[in-house]
Parts: structure tokens; C-alpha cells; sequence
């Protein structure tokens, strides 16, 4: 990358000293020589000049190794020799040079303990300024005090081994570098951890990255990238280079180093990671500079300073300006292009990803229409270029780009309206072809998604109107296009504001029927809905719109094949499932659980296994017709007066053809309320049977099973309930439950007759006189026995009940049975019997002794003085005999157990008087000078009080429990409590 980031300006020529060391401060910068003078010059950025205003000669007389000022505590570090000197730093300027001579860089005194010294670096941190420094067995660490103007000693113990070449501040610890390798050491307890190597040349190099919280080691040709804690920064962090540099600066963002036999010095922005195939990827620019030797470096660490924001001021980290020396010692000004000159060169040649970080390290020094303006076109960059669509959405986001350029760049998503509204900027790159983006749609849609989806509630506005609506279809179609069907309904079962004519033509194009529908039932399109799921479910044809509501409504004359049948039935009982529990009702929040269209793609694949693939389209929009029609009708509302003419209109081909162990369930949704029940049951009652096979009587049955429930009795509608009995009946005598051929048709007519019995036992609003007269049609009666038995037993019409089993049904155990169900309600049922075994009246044969012996002698609930008076006189005794027994055996068990009982009652009164007469004989004895044994005060006849049974007597009120003895504390009940009491 070819990239000016600084403009470097000659100063003075060929200064005649030799230089140790340089520095600068604010427009000043010190050079130090080998005989002990510092220099010092003021700059002038306007003339690009620089003028000697001030020499002083140290009185150590030995080379100046290092020059450290510190602006914010007015001192001025020299180390000269091994001696750390700290002079007042005084303001200095040309102006001063009439003036009389006078020491400006007065010394105020020299760093104590000082030997050996290697190498020093400062930090500040929490306000205070720390030095560590490195000398050659050991680090000692000073801080500098305000009040006393000194460096003290905070730590002198850190001991090293010899060969420590260079250190550096991370944070609270060191970073040290040896001849091999770098080592972290913790300054509170010196520990040292080994990290990396240095490389061949063993020559180590260590700098502070702030206000970034990483620092750059040196490596042989890579310079590496590390966080205070010793670690690597993750992922790319490091930069090539020839080799380790002789001298190295960092001014945020940018780190320049130059290397040994270079003519030039590097420039680069070390968190630059774009991936190029380049050998210097790094590289931003170099300088060309003859026999360039050294960079003035900044003076400490300063880890009080974070990353700039908005509100820092521009000149933050600019305010010393920054110097180069050659080998000849000529000076040289080294000066940042600002920052937003950077920003929009870099912009201009297409570098948006670089221009956009230092957007974000110096983001005081850019203004924020530029950064917006970056941001936008870098996004653009990375959906266009790079195809990072992630990227792309997140930098959209960032920049509150307007949400029609990011739709604009997904062909087609526009809505027409948006077209004519609003006109894409001419500054922006134009979207992708629909072939190109094709390729990557799905992580494209993806992004978008993730964008848009959050985006839209921020526009559900009326002044919004049109870029909501633009938002919403763009979600929808993005949605069909990735095949998410669920997220789809998910989002149309909410409210939004897709353009409704856009959307309903790109469902049925995509034939997302279900969708469609949602679609149209959020914007109370009913009509439209139900025509398009009846001529999707009876004719299986893709439909067009535009022939939707003009077509006649003829499809209802296509009954269902027997094929298409046997398909839907085992797919109903997947999707609706087989029971009335499992009915799909409105959720919560209004929300609308439609049967994903893929779902039942699903379950039809798993019942059709011997369909043709060509097939599975047209029955999958017969199916969908089916049951989502039978789904919608119970989200239509009841109260509305266009509700029942649609249900009147569209509800036929469904209660006609489709088995009404479903159909039904369209009038079972939770809106309905008993004063519809007669339209509903007026409805299904129809004859429909030019249109299906379906009967009235079926549906019926069906559907009062639904609305009674196990509870028949909540509704008292009395038609209803009669209805319901009528409809039982048809279904019980109808021809295909009396010629039942297979297990289905068995069990559909045993759930009938289960039905039936059910209802006659527990319906309070039927007429049992009318039931009656029913069941005893000659053409009835024969069959319904226990239907009969049921209205008997009702109506207390005990011996007409058993009559009937005994001399109709010929059932002798069933009329057993009901004499002994008679029994239980207090009445002698077995009389009954025995009297019509024994007379049974005109038209029935001879009396039935036989039989009447064997119930007599096997029925215990028989009363012997009730049976054995019907007997005829001439019956023997030998089969009597055990009856009889068992009878005088019974009442003498009954007498025995009677005359038990009186004498156990006897027992517990006479035990109870006794107890009377005991607690009626005790008395208390007080006299004048009786007093409480808690409190100590007198009793008196007015006051309550309790005595104990070991003549203790309290007042009430000092009786913490009314069964322990508050002097003795004996527990006086009888039981567990008191042996526990006594154990512990």
C-alpha cells in the first residue's frame, strides 16, 4: 500500500555535535551530546525552522545516554553516565534570548541508588508517574512524589540475572528483554515468566502501544503484536520486516521504524490485518531518508489514556511534535497528515476497510459526516467486493444508512412505491448482478435478516409509512427465498406492513399458499382466502389470482376420489391429530398457528410413499386447501355478520367430503358461544349430498361430541340436547354400522353406542317420555336394549326394564344386573325379578322356578322375607336349603354384630360418667394469703387462673403451656411428646 501519512521537512544541517540522544516537548526538542552539553530547540511549524534557544552543560561531564521530559510535572530527566539527574523544566522560547543568561534547566537533585544502569522507562498510572529502572543484576522501581519533587524507592528487590538488554511498563508489571528471549515479570512479588524468543540477531526490542493496551516485541523478522499479559493478540499479529529495527517510535496509530543499512524509514499501522498477498502487507509508506539513525521517542507510558472518542479534543496525543536525526545529524520534522486528509485519500483509491480504522483510532480527529459517509461506502465495499455480507449489515446498522440502499442492493426487493419515491445516490456503487449475487444469496439473505428484522420496529410510524412497508416486503420475500417457512409465518402472524399487492402476487408465484393466507387474514381478506384454499383443495391446479375471485365457484361439484381419501385420512390424523385435544386455536397475542406448509409436505411424503413424485405437488395443494380451510374457519370471528355468509359460502365442500372427525372442528373454535349453536347446527345439518358423502347425522354427532364434552349439561338448550339423541340414533341404525366389516367401522360404531349410552344416562334437558316412545318403535326397540334399560332406570320404571331382558332380550344376567343396580338405590330389585320369574303374565311362557332357585341361592342382595313367600308352596326344601342357611346365618351375624355395638356404646357412656363425676369432685383450695407461684401476687376471686394436677396454681396469664408445670415443668399429657421431653 502506497499511503502519505507523514510529510517529513528538514530542519538544521549537519549539527555540530556528536549526539547521544534525542527529545522533544510540546514545539521543543533536545539533543544530547557525548561531552555531557544538551541543546535545546524551538520550532516553528509555520517557517519549518528550528532555533537553538538555550545549552546546558552537565556538571557529570559524561554522555548524555538519555533525555526524558515530563510537560505535566514541569521536570526534565538526563541520564548521564549511570547517573539519573532530574532538572526544573522551564518554559523557553527565542524571545528568552535578549534576556540576561540564566540557568533554565536548573538540577534539583539525582535519582538515589542508581548503578549500572542499563536502561529506564516511566509510566503513569492512577495520576502518578513510576521508573523502573534496569540495571545489570536488577530493576528497581521508583515513584515520583509531588510534594518532595523526587523520585523515591518502591521496590529495590527484583533481582535479574545478567544480560538484561531492554524494559518496558505493561500495566502494573515489566516486560524485560534479554539477549534470547523476553521475560514478564510481576512487580509485586518478582516472579518472572519466560514468553518468547528475541531471534538471531539477539537483539531485543520492547514498545508501549498506548492508549491501544498492547505492546510491539521485536522478533528477527517479524515484529509481533502482544497484550499485557504476555499473550499474542489473536488472530493476524505480525508484521514482516527486514529486521529488528535499530530505532522505533510510536505516534497513534502509526509505528515507524527504521533499520540498520536503510535509506528510508518504514511507516505502518500495526492493527491494519486486511488479508493481501503483498511481501510488506504492513507497509504504508516509506520515507526516504539518507542514513536515517534515530526517531524521537515519547517520553513514558501513559496508561491514564484511552482510546479517543467523539468528545476528545483533536490535539490530545498531538501535542509534541516529533523529530528524525541522521547520520550526518542533520534534524529533520516529521509531521502527521491529518488524520481526515488520510481518511478521504484512502477513501478515494478504494482503501475504505483502512480509512475506516483510523476512523475508529482517532475517531476525534474525523468528523462524523465523513465517518458516516465511510462507513457507508466500506459497507458497500464489503457486500459488492469482499462478500462479507455480515460485515456489510453490521457497518449499514452502524452508520444509519438509509434501509432502501440496502434493499436496492438485493434485485427485486424494492417495492414500486419506494422506486418512485426515492432515487439511490449517484455516489454509490451499483448493486450486484441477480446471476452474480445468486451464488451467495443465501448468506446475503441471511445478513439482511439479521439486519432488517430488528430495523423495522424503529420505523412503525405513520411519517414512516412507505419505508416500513419497503422494510416488511423486503423481510418477506427474503424469508420465501431462503425456504424459511416457519420465520415466515412467524413474522405475518404479526403485525406488519408489507404492500399488499406486491407480496400476495411473489407468495402465489413462489406458491407459498399458507403464507399467503396468513397474509391475507392479517389484512381481513377472507373472501380471498377461503376461494383460494376451496380451489386449491378441490381442484389441486396452481391458481391464478387474477382468475381467483372471477372463476364461479364450481369446484364445489368435484367430490373427493376414493384415492385422494385415503391419503388425506392418516395425513388429518398427523396434522390435526387424532383426538379433539389436539385442535389448533388462536394464540395468545392474536397470533395464528397456520400448519406449516413444509410440515405438510413432510407427512404427506411419509403417507403417499406409492405416489409418483410428479403427484406430490397437486396433492400437496389439496391438502393444504384442506386443512388450512378447516383451520381458518376457527379464527373467523362470530360476531361479525360477514362471518357466517363466508361460512355458509365455503364451508360445504369441507363438511361434505372430509370425514367429519375433523370437518367439524372448523365450528370448535374458542369465539364461539352457545346463542350461535343453532346457526352452526343448522349448517351442518344440510343436506350436501349432491356435493359429498358425508351425512347431516354424522357431523351432527361429531360435532355436539365436541360441545358437550364430558359434560352434556352445561348447555341447557333443549334442541340441542334432542338433536344430539336424533343424530345418535341415525348414526347407531344407520346401514354402514350394522353391516360393520372392518376394525374401523367396529370401533366407529362401538364409539356410537358408547355415545348414545352416555348421553341418556347424563342429559337433565332431554323429554325421557319422548326418548322412550323412540327406542320402543317395533323397528327399534330390538335392538336397543341397554338404551332402553338406561330410560327405565330413569324413569323408575324398574319392572318394564327387567321384563324387557327378561322375556325380549332373554338376558337373565343383564336383568340380574339391573335388579342388583336397583338395589344399591335403597329399592328390593331381586323382588321384582323373582316376581316376573315366578309370574310372568300373559304372552310369556310358564313360570321360571329354576331360574328363580338359582338366583335365590346365588345373589346375596336377595331378601328371604320377600323371596320366600313368592315360592310356591310345593317347592322342595333341598334346594332351598342353602338359601335358608345362609339367610338364618346372616341374621344371626347381623344380631350378634348389633348386640356388640349396643354393648360397646353401653361401656363408652358409662365411661364418660364416670369421667364427669371425676373432674366434678375436684376443687381448689385458696385462702387469704394464696398467691401465684410465677409471679408471686395474690390470687384473687376475679382473676383467671389454672391449676395444675400437682396442686400448683398460676395465674392464666403466667402459663406459657397449659400441660407443663411451670415449677416442676412435667409434662402432664399422655404420649410421645412427653417421653421425648423427658429423653432429651
Amino acid at each position: 500500500m502506497s499511503h502519505e501519512a507523514f510529510r517529513l521537512t528538514e530542519l538544521k544541517k549537519k549539527l555540530p555535535y556528536k549526539i547521544e540522544s534525542i527529545a522533544t516537548v510540546r514545539n521543543l526538542f533536545f539533543v544530547g551530546t557525548n561531552d555531557g552539553k544538551l541543546i535545546v530547540y524551538e520550532v516553528s511549524l509555520q517557517d519549518h525552522d528550528a532555533q537553538c534557544v538555550y545549552i546546558h552543560s552537565s556538571k557529570h561531564k559524561q554522555p548524555i545516554r538519555m533525555i526524558i521530559p515530563i510537560a505535566e510535572e514541569e521536570i526534565l530527566l538526563l541520564v548521564v553516565g549511570d547517573v539519573i539527574s532530574v532538572h526544573q523544566l522551564n518554559h523557553m522560547t527565542s524571545a528568552q534570548l535578549d534576556c540576561l543568561p540564566e540557568d533554565r534547566l536548573p538540577e534539583l537533585h539525582t535519582v538515589k541508588g542508581t548503578k549500572d544502569v542499563v536502561a529506564l522507562h516511566l509510566k503513569r498510572q492512577r495520576g502518578t508517574f513510576y521508573m523502573a529502572v534496569l540495571q545489570r543484576k536488577k530493576i528497581t522501581v521508583y515513584a515520583y512524589r509531588q510534594q518532595l519533587k523526587e523520585f523515591v524507592i518502591v521496590n529495590d528487590g527484583l533481582l535479574l540475572p545478567d544480560g538484561a538488554k531492554a524494559v518496558l511498563w505493561v500495566g502494573k508489571n515489566l516486560m524485560i528483554g534479554f539477549r534470547r528471549e523476553y521475560v514478564l515479570m510481576q512487580v509485586a512479588n518478582g516472579v518472572t515468566d519466560c514468553l518468547y524468543p528475541t531471534g538471531k540477531s539477539g537483539t531485543p526490542l520492547l514498545l508501549s502501544l498506548d492508549p491501544v493496551p498492547e505492546v510491539l516485541v521485536g522478533e528477527e523478522t517479524t515484529g509481533v503484536r502482544a497484550l499485557h499479559d504476555g499473550s499474542r493478540v489473536p488472530g493476524k499479529n505480525g508484521m514482516p520486516w527486514s529486521s529488528i529495527p535499530t530505532s522505533a517510535a510510536y505516534i497513534h496509530p502509526f509505528l515507524l521504524t527504521i533499520h540498520s543499512g536503510g535509506n528510508c524509514i518504514e511507516v505502518r499501522l500495526p492493527f491494519f490485518t486486511d488479508n493481501v498477498k503483498a511481501a510488506d502487507a504492513e507497509l504504508w509508506q516509506s520515507i526516504s531518508l539518507k542514513c536515517a539513525d534515530r526517531i524521537s521517542q515519547r517520553p513514558f507510558a501513559d496508561f491514564d489514556a484511552n482510546l479517543p472518542k467523539e468528545t476528545t479534543p483533536p490535539d490530545t496525543l498531538r501535542k509534541d511534535i516529533t523529530i528524525v536525526v541522521n547520520s550526518s545529524n542533520t534534524v529533520y520534522l516529521l509531521e502527521l497528515v491529518p488524520i481526515r486528509e488520510q481518511v478521504l485519500a484512502l477513501a478515494s483509491v478504494d482503501c475504505v476497510e483502512a480509512g475506516l480504522l483510523l476512523c475508529q483510532l482517532c475517531t476525534n480527529e474525523v468528523d462524523q459526516v465523513t465517518v458516516g459517509s465511510l462507513k457507508t461506502q466500506f459497507a458497500l465495499w464489503s457486500f459488492n467486493t469482499k462478500k462479507d455480507f455480515k460485515t456489510a449489515m453490521l457497518r449499514f446498522r452502524d452508520a444509519n444508512v438509509d434501509p432502501l440502499l440496502v434493499i436496492y442492493l438485493f434485485p427485486g426487493f424494492l417495492t414500486q412505491r419506494a422506486q418512485a419515491e426515492w432515487q439511490p445516490p449517484q455516489a454509490h456503487t451499483h448493486p450486484l448482478e441477480t446471476t452474480e449475487l445468486a451464488q451467495h444469496m443465501p448468506n446475503a439473505l441471511a445478513a439482511f435478516l439479521d439486519y432488517a428484522v430488528p430495523l423495522r420496529r424503529e420505523y412503525a410510524t405513520v411519517e414512516t409509512e412507505m419505508l416500513a412497508e419497503a422494510i416488511d416486503t423486503a423481510i418477506l420475500k427474503a424469508y420465501v427465498i431462503l425456504g424459511d417457512e416457519p420465520q415466515l409465518l412467524s413474522f405475518l402472524a404479526e403485525g406488519n406492513a408489507c404492500s399488499l399487492a406486491e407480496s400476495e402476487v411473489f407468495l402465489a408465484e413462489s406458491e407459498q399458499w399458507v403464507a399467503l393466507v396468513m397474509l391475507w387474514y392479517s389484512h381481513r381478506q377472507h373472501h380471498k382466502s377461503l376461494a383460494l384454499l376451496q380451489a386449491l383443495g378441490t381442484t389441486g391446479e396452481r391458481i391464478s389470482l387474477k382468475s381467483l375471485l372471477s372463476t364461479s365457484s364450481s369446484w364445489v361439484g368435484l367430490s373427493f376420489d376414493a384415492a385422494f381419501s385415503r391419503i388425506l385420512q392418516p395425513l388429518l390424523v398427523k396434522a390435526l391429530g387424532d383426538s379433539g385435544s389436539m385442535l389448533v386455536a388462536p394464540s395468545e397475542g392474536g397470533k395464528t398457528d397456520f400448519i406449516p406448509q413444509t410440515v405438510m409436505a413432510q407427512l404427506l411424503a411419509e403417507v403417499a410413499v406409492d405416489v409418483e413424485p410428479s403427484q406430490q405437488t397437486y396433492l400437496l395443494r389439496r391438502c393444504v386447501g384442506v386443512v388450512v380451510t378447516i383451520l381458518y374457519m376457527r379464527l373467523l370471528s362470530w360476531e361479525e355478520r360477514e362471518s357466517m355468509a363466508l361460512v355458509e359460502q365455503y364451508s360445504p365442500w369441507i363438511l361434505a367430503n372430509v370425514s367429519p372427525r375433523w370437518s367439524v372442528r372448523m365450528f370448535a373454535g374458542v369465539g364461539l358461544q352457545p346463542k350461535d349453536y343453532a346457526a352452526v347446527l343448522r349448517i351442518i345439518g344440510s343436506d350436501m349430498s349432491d356435493i359429498g358423502a358425508t351425512q347431516p347425522y354424522e357431523r351432527v354427532v361429531e360435532w355436539l361430541s365436541f360441545i358437550f364434552a364430558d359434560t352434556c349439561n352445561v348447555s341447557t338448550d333443549a334442541s340441542l340436547h334432542d338433536a344430539y339423541f336424533q343424530s345418535l340414533m341415525q348414526l347407531v341404525l344407520s346401514p354402514s354400522c350394522a353391516t360393520a366389516a372392518t376394525a374401523e367401522e367396529e370401533q366407529w360404531t362401538a364409539t356410537g353406542r358408547q355415545r348414545l349410552e352416555k348421553f341418556l344416562r347424563s342429559s337433565h334437558h332431554i323429554d325421557l317420555t319422548r326418548v322412550q316412545a323412540v327406542l320402543e318403535q317395533p323397528e327399534v326397540r330390538g335392538l336397543m336394549y341397554a338404551e332402553r334399560a338406561i330410560i327405565y332406570y330413569r324413569l323408575k320404571r324398574h319392572e318394564e326394564a327387567i321384563r324387557m331382558f327378561l322375556y325380549e332380550a332373554q338376558q337373565l344376567q343383564a336383568a340380574q344386573d339391573y335388579a342388583t343396580r336397583v338395589g344399591r338405590d335403597g329399592q328390593d330389585g331381586f323382588q321384582i325379578l323373582l316376581h316376573l320369574l315366578l309370574s310372568p303374565g300373559d304372552g310369556c311362557t310358564g313360570p321360571r322356578l329354576s331360574d328363580a332357585l338359582t338366583i335365590v341361592n346365588t345373589c346375596d342382595e336377595v331378601n328371604p322375607f320377600t323371596a320366600l313367600p313368592m315360592l310356591p308352596a310345593d317347592t322342595p326344601l333341598a334346594p332351598i336349603a342353602g338359601f335358608v342357611k345362609r339367610s338364618l346365618r346372616d341374621a344371626s351375624a347381623r344380631s350378634r354384630n348389633a348386640a356388640i355395638r349396643a354393648s360397646v356404646l353401653e361401656a363408652r357412656i358409662r365411661q364418660a360418667e364416670l369421667k364427669l363425676a371425676r373432674e366434678r369432685a375436684l376443687q381448689v383450695v385458696l385462702d387469704l394469703g394464696s398467691s401465684c407461684v410465677v409471679c408471686g401476687k395474690k390470687l384473687r376471686p376475679d382473676v383467671v387462673f389454672a391449676r395444675f394436677p400437682n396442686d400448683v396454681v398460676v395465674h392464666q396469664a403466667c402459663m406459657e403451656d397449659e400441660h407443663i408445670c411451670p415449677v416442676t415443668y412435667k409434662d402432664f399429657r399422655l404420649g410421645i411428646e412427653p417421653v421425648a421431653r423427658g429423653t432429651l
